[in-house]
């Protein structure tokens, strides 16, 4: 018998919300119903509901702004609808991981070349955030600061199709930061690749950035081989 993931009520909540989203056909700059009108249909708490639209955030798919409402981010050219009956997650894992090492190293190459120092600022104060969560043993935020370094590595390799292709199957990669096989810490050991890999960025190295970015992907798929399903 497999190990059955738990499922955070937040990310039930998120998926509810992506639902909607599609079943209302809504678009750039659309408005989301008020936080109050949102509980009442799912039946959750503010506190359930602030995490969920955090996730949204964090996939790019929601912009929060204070005192407005939250809106639907600029629409993409295209978007790639990707549905996954995911017996086997190890095989899934390895899958999207191939994937990411395609779209992903491209996005290296192009910022090493392309990245501007406020790009780089960006990347270094999300590793920044990474190490003091970890310190202060928040782990979904460290998780998520992990997550928003790879978004703007992304765009500092200033390419609007690039750019396109990865959102469009962000929910996919974001299954590395979402706790794979109920773990949040497996991938921990790949964090000086990215130091490494800024690192020749900021010196506009290229093979120090393909060896790093290449070490951290060897990293990442060590840890899902290794681990005992």
């Amino acid at each position: 018998m497999k190990t059955v993931k738990k499922k955070r009520l937040s990310e039930m909540v998120a998926d509810e919300i992506k639902q909607y989203i599609k079943k209302e056909n809504l678009t750039s700059g659309d408005r989301l119903p008020a936080a109050t009108e949102l509980m009442s249909a799912l039946g959750i708490g503010r506190s359930t509901l602030r995490e969920a639209l955090q996730l949204l955030e964090s996939q790019d798919i929601l912009e929060v702004l204070n005192g407005k409402g939250t809106f639907i981010k600029d629409a993409k050219p295209f978007y790639i609808r990707t549905a996954f009956d995911v017996e086997n997650e190890k095989n899934f894992l390895l899958d999207a991981l191939d994937v990411r090492i395609a779209l992903e190293g491209k996005a290296v190459d192009l910022a090493v070349h392309k990245a501007t120092e406020k790009d780089i600022a960006i990347m270094q104060q999300h590793l920044t955030d990474y190490v003091r969560y970890i310190n202060e043993s928040k782990r979904e935020q460290a998780n998520r600061a992990d997550a928003r370094f790879h978004q703007a590595l992304y765009e500092a390799a200033d390419n609007q199709l690039l750019t396109s292709i990865i959102d469009s199957v962000w929910d996919t990669f974001h299954q590395f930061w979402n706790e794979p096989f109920g773990q949040d810490d497996i991938f921990d050991q790949s964090y000086p690749f990215h130091v490494s890999l800024l690192e020749a960025i900021q010196q506009r190295d290229t093979v120090a950035a393909a060896d790093s970015f290449q070490k951290m992907m060897e990293s990442v798929k060590s840890s899902i081989e290794k681990y005992q399903e």
